[in-house]
């Protein structure tokens, strides 16, 4: 059964040390607007929790921090399960939680609802994974939400778990982005290409 746009959440991840940026990305402005607030500004109404720094987040979302700070992605996005399955973030989602979760990294200028809303779709069994023109982002990508909890379940302690390893062998579907709105932004040179597409100079994915 296709899952419900209405029973989506999702987990935003802004934990990652930001090395080769040299400073925390998802606070970068982008066009005049901090890149985390763009991510969450695309997954709009649909409960979300912010795991890592609340560096830039608009006031009135959850922050919290994954275990240990620090722990890795897995580790992110295993505390906003349990922030979005248990407790007060869970009310909204009641009875049952969500359908499928949004996993997103906080460094995605360009995200768009629609292209979430595509993701939540294809999510029917699998996992959907955005496909760019850079190829998988494995953090921007749908689960459904008991093939989750069944893949956190099996790593056990998360901290340092790759998102790779999370997956493991999970069916899953590529759902293609051919405006390339889920590109993230690594390093200086990718700020400065986003930044010239935010104002029109350069071409997605030139």
């Amino acid at each position: 059964m296709q899952p419900s746009l209405a029973r989506a959440a999702a987990v935003v991840l802004t934990g990652g040390a930001s090395s080769r940026m040299g400073r925390h990305k998802p606070a970068i402005h982008v066009a005049g607007r901090a890149i985390v607030e763009r991510v969450v500004g695309a997954v709009g109404g649909w409960p979300l929790v912010v795991v890592g720094s609340g560096a830039a987040v608009p006031e009135g979302t959850r922050v919290l921090s994954e275990e240990p700070p620090g722990g890795g992605p897995v580790a992110g996005i295993a505390a906003g399960w349990a922030a979005l399955t248990t407790g007060t973030d869970a009310a909204g989602l009641a009875p049952s939680g969500p359908d499928v979760v949004l996993v997103l990294a906080g460094d995605l200028p360009f995200l768009t609802r629609a292209h979430l809303e595509a993701l939540v779709a294809a999510a029917d069994g699998s996992v959907a994974v955005t496909w760019s023109s850079t190829g998988p982002n494995w953090l921007c990508a749908a689960w459904p939400a008991e093939l989750l909890r069944e893949r956190l379940a099996a790593v056990g302690s998360p901290a340092g778990v790759s998102v790779r390893r999370l997956l493991g062998d999970v069916p899953r579907v590529e759902v293609r982005d051919e405006a390339d709105v889920a590109t993230d932004v690594d390093t200086p040179e990718d700020l400065e290409a986003a930044r010239r597409r935010a104002d029109g100079s350069e071409a997605p994915g030139s």
